[in-house]
């Protein structure tokens, strides 16, 4: 299935919705439009082509026209054909990427309390062209539908986070088809397991007796399709467990090393050095400090 991939923040932002029935003869008529068409269609069959490309949306199918390329319907419905659109913008061209090489377990940086801006730019998918849950999607744009015709400032809001959990939904979509090959499973797999075991000692072994694998194909696949190795994928973990208990509790190093499982609380503090350029003790004052300022403006 092929996907589009739109870097966020920001979200796509709602512009309108609508739900029509089409009778036999009707068709869409041609245009090239500066917003995104979300075009989902219950019943019947809707024809359209965007630039050069046909497309025939049966029931249950979905596709997205972009923004800025030419569409026109190349043919009348023969048929009732009960539709549902979104319009909706986004800034910045997406890129078309299939499937099977979307990077789903890939680690992400996490916010921080001392953080002022996203830690890195995410990804949002869905689908182009493909069949959908139609029972899933329906209620939300139902209820879009339904605000949008009585639409005043109390809940225009309402919208947004509407359009946001569509998004979230056909996200959900590209990640289900199709099954993933083995290579991403077994990371997968590899990942669960170490989500499980990242405190006791780091053991390759451990993951091929629980996988069946060896380590080093397993090593390999981790890389491949989460883009870390299994180690450094427990030192992640390990890192922000101690980023949290510097921040939220009053332990001293060798008690967070223990609990992180790093007895050695000179190593902590070198790879957490290493890893956020500043050391554990830095991070902790940094933190206190900006608490300190936060509480001073609430008094003023």
């Amino acid at each position: 299935m092929l996907c589009l991939e739109f870097a966020i923040p920001p979200l796509p932002q709602f512009v309108t919705v609508g739900h029509a029935i089409w009778s036999p003869g009707d068709r869409h008529f041609a245009r090239t439009f500066g917003v995104y068409d979300l075009l989902l269609v219950k019943r019947g069959t809707l024809y359209m082509t965007e630039q050069g490309t046909e497309y025939e949306i049966g029931p249950g199918n979905l596709l997205v026209l972009e923004a800025g390329l030419p569409h026109v319907g190349h043919k009348a419905c023969s048929e009732n054909t009960e539709i549902y659109w979104v319009h909706f913008i986004h800034y910045g061209k997406p890129a078309h990427i299939r499937q099977e090489e979307i990077s789903w377990p890939a680690l992400l940086i996490k916010g921080t309390m001392e953080d002022e801006v996203p830690p890195s730019q995410q990804r949002l998918y869905m689908p182009k062209f493909a069949p959908v849950d139609v029972e899933a999607l329906e209620p939300i744009l139902r209820e879009m539908n339904e605000i949008h015709s009585r639409l005043n400032t109390e809940n225009a809001l309402r919208l947004h986070v509407l359009l946001a959990g569509l998004m979230a939904q056909l996200q959900a979509e590209c990640a289900r088809l199709p099954q993933p090959e083995p290579a991403v499973r077994l990371a997968r797999a590899a990942a669960a397991y170490l989500d499980a075991h990242w405190r006791q000692p780091f053991q390759l072994a451990g993951l091929e007796e629980e996988l069946h694998f060896q380590a080093d194909y397993i090593t390999r696949c981790m890389k491949q399709h989460i883009g870390t190795t299994p180690l450094q994928y427990v030192l992640h973990l390990r890192l922000e467990e101690a980023k949290k208990l510097l921040g939220g509790t009053v332990l001293g190093m060798s008690e967070i090393a223990e609990r992180v499982g790093i007895h050695d609380p000179n190593y902590l503090t070198r790879l957490f050095s290493a890893r956020f350029g500043v050391t554990p003790g830095a991070y902790r004052r940094r933190l206190r400090q900006r608490g300190t300022a936060g509480t001073e403006e609430l008094k003023d």
